[in-house]
């Protein structure tokens, strides 16, 4: 039995099980981060998995597959039942933060942090309690039907040191088709002798990075993704495919190149919002880094702090 610390410090339970190396997603990305961050910051950090960012503050609890589930994912594909090490708490420091694909109260504790990394679910939703704190990534997800509001949080690991322009010779375009991907990607790859470099995972963030130093102009319909800020800090332009007549389209199609930037401000600089923005992406592509770097200070540092000042202050600490 793993007792958690009772040290005066909040115990954050992160409900992450894989590593990179077993998935890589936005949303393991993003709560791997945020463990390190929390940890950081000089509080008790749980997961169910190794760290991919170590800290002397992050303990980790192991974790095993018990059953696979089809029909039961996020996207009614698939999902699974997972079972771990036996652990006992204190009621009054212990927060978990699950992600708005997780169906209901997996450890049992009292304080509850649904953290919205994308739209979640109708039906997972309905299993959630009415007075669980929702945290919304960067504050433009749909609001869930239940809970409480609790405020934005917003963490990307935006990779500055992996991410970034060789200064070599690019040419050609390059794609990724993930969400939000139309029926006549196939044409788009066609028309423009595009090469797909989606077996970046294999090499992880390195490889990644030396495909977009490889080509000129990076090719994906989806709406919200780190792809496309990592391109553009790579010097390779993203265009997001045809966002006003793909029948996938997460905005609205009449949605103009302002208002996603507005929608979305950490796509502000680089990014086309379709082939008509071309010249707006290739004229602030040299302002991207920069301004990323003040973004990271300004919004998602501080997303993080009033995180934890929230849970202190539900937790009496």
């Amino acid at each position: 039995m793993i007792h958690l610390l009772d040290n005066g410090k909040i115990n954050f339970l992160v409900n992450v099980h894989y590593g990179y190396k077993e998935c890589m997603t936005g949303a393991g990305v993003a709560m791997h981060h945020l463990a390190y961050l929390l940890a950081k910051e000089g509080h008790n950090v749980y997961i169910f998995c190794e760290p991919e960012y170590p800290h002397e503050n992050i303990h980790t609890i192991k974790s095993w597959r018990t059953q696979r589930l089809f029909g039961a994912g996020v996207h009614s594909e698939e999902g699974e039942m997972r079972s771990w090490e036996g652990f006992c708490y204190q009621y009054s420091n212990t927060v978990a933060i699950y992600d708005q694909d997780n169906y209901g109260n997996w450890f049992g504790v009292h304080h509850k942090a649904r953290w919205i990394l994308y739209d979640s679910a109708p039906y997972i939703v309905e299993e959630w309690g009415d007075d669980d704190y929702y945290f919304n990534f960067g504050g433009y997800y749909k609001a869930p039907s239940k809970g409480i509001y609790g405020g934005d949080l917003t963490v990307v690991n935006y990779g500055f040191d992996v991410f970034k322009d060789y200064g070599g010779k690019r040419e050609g375009y390059c794609h990724i088709w993930h969400k939000h991907t139309s029926k006549n990607a196939s044409k788009i790859v066609e028309k423009y002798n595009s090469v797909d470099v989606s077996d970046w995972k294999d090499g992880g963030h390195a490889l990644l990075a030396e495909q977009f130093n490889k080509y000129e102009y990076f090719l994906t319909y989806d709406q919200k993704s780190f792809y496309t800020i990592a391109a553009a800090l790579c010097g390779c332009t993203p265009i997001i495919v045809d966002p006003n007549t793909n029948e996938n389209s997460y905005y609205r199609k009449d949605m103009t190149p302002i208002e996603f930037r507005i929608e979305d401000p950490a796509q502000l600089f680089g990014v086309a919002w379709g082939f008509e923005d071309l010249k707006w992406a290739k004229d602030t592509k040299h302002l991207v880094r920069d301004y990323l770097v003040e973004y990271d200070k300004q919004i998602q540092q501080k997303t993080v702090r009033d995180f934890i000042k929230f849970w202190e202050d539900k937790c009496n600490i």
